[in-house]
């Protein structure tokens, strides 16, 4: 998560020292221009961003130094790093509230669907066709949990 935001001017134009917070430790990482005005509208503070970049030694501070090549925020990081939306359908699932549950959040560039069935005596796994990939958003997992229950949903990695 985004917990601070610093904006600094050089030689090279605006750059941006991100304080990331994952509740373990923070890191600040330098964002400069390029990459900032590509993407402004995915810094916001209290908000996730994942980061691809550069890490070096900083002489200076005797830490570690991060220099953003590439930033994404959540649903973006799951469609590049997930394998899938894997949800377990309980004995009497209403199929059609999850299939419009699903269909807002449908894409072609989306993760695929892997359905769970388990009773006691069989179970099995089904994985939807492409043209029912999904884009991993938050509000999709959030949605699919409220009717699903706790635990029921998830993106594999």
């Amino acid at each position: 998560m985004i917990s601070a935001l610093r904006t600094q001017m050089t030689q090279r134009g605006k750059m941006v020292i991100v304080t990331l917070d994952d509740t373990t430790a923070t890191v600040d990482v330098t964002v400069y221009n390029e990459v900032y005005d590509a993407n402004k509208n995915l810094f916001k503070e209290d908000e996730f961003l994942a980061v691809q970049g550069k890490i070096s030694e900083d002489r200076f501070s005797g830490g570690l130094r991060i220099t953003a090549e590439k930033v994404m925020d959540i649903a973006a990081a799951r469609i590049q790093f997930g394998r899938q939306i894997s949800f377990s359908l309980p004995d009497r699932a209403d199929v059609t509230r999850i299939k419009s549950i699903l269909q807002p959040y449908r894409s072609e560039k989306g993760l695929p669907l892997t359905m769970r069935y388990n009773r006691q005596d069989a179970g099995c796994e089904i994985r939807l066709p492409d043209d029912w990939r999904v884009s991993p958003v938050d509000g999709l997992k959030q949605s699919l949990t409220d009717q699903l229950g706790a635990g029921s949903v998830a993106v594999e990695y």
